[in-house]
């Protein structure tokens, strides 16, 4: 038996506006964690890259989506969305941003976690998605947060170096 229509709807608008949530959360990090541009980048560069590269791993597995190869009440009706299924894309792009999020702002990780994994559980429950699809759509996610959220975290800091008169002074006072 479907679900109803209502909730049906509800599901599918949410799984856009979880993947749209981030981006105000990325300006928030910048705002109150990390102020560096790298850091917001890191966060808005990891889902855009994740969705973009997601597309060409589609193109070449080209697996089709439940809701069209499956004639079952509980997925027939296939939302506006493309041909191929393996990985999904909201479930990769939601697990960057959730890496990297929760690697500048250690106090989010359970938050932004659930949230990708919420993005991944609507996905398969629309029909537009096989839970495999999920589960290597968050690894490859996790992969590509990863990746971001070592670019976007700060290097080693040095210490200031000395000036060249206190250097001296130094070394004369030791002597």
């Amino acid at each position: 038996m479907a679900s109803p229509a209502w909730v049906q709807a509800v599901a599918v608008v949410l799984t856009d506006a979880l993947l749209l949530a981030f981006i105000p959360v990325a300006v928030f990090v910048w705002w109150k964690v990390d102020r560096r541009i790298r850091a917001m980048l890191a966060i808005l560069l990891s889902g855009g890259s994740a969705w973009v590269l997601n597309g060409l791993v589609k193109a070449l597995i080209e697996q089709p989506r439940p809701c069209r190869a499956m004639p079952v009440p509980t997925v027939e009706h296939c939302s506006e969305v493309g041909i191929f299924s393996l990985p999904s894309g909201h479930s990769a792009t939601a697990a960057a941003f959730a890496v990297t999020v929760a690697a500048l702002w250690r106090s989010a990780a359970a938050v932004v976690a659930v949230v990708a994994l919420l993005e991944a559980f609507l996905r398969v429950y629309i029909g537009v998605h096989y839970p495999h699809d999920v589960v290597l759509g968050l690894l490859f996610g996790v992969l590509i947060g990863t990746i971001a959220a070592v670019a976007g975290k700060p290097g080693a800091r040095r210490p200031p170096a000395a000036p060249a008169d206190t250097a001296a002074a130094t070394t004369s006072a030791a002597s």
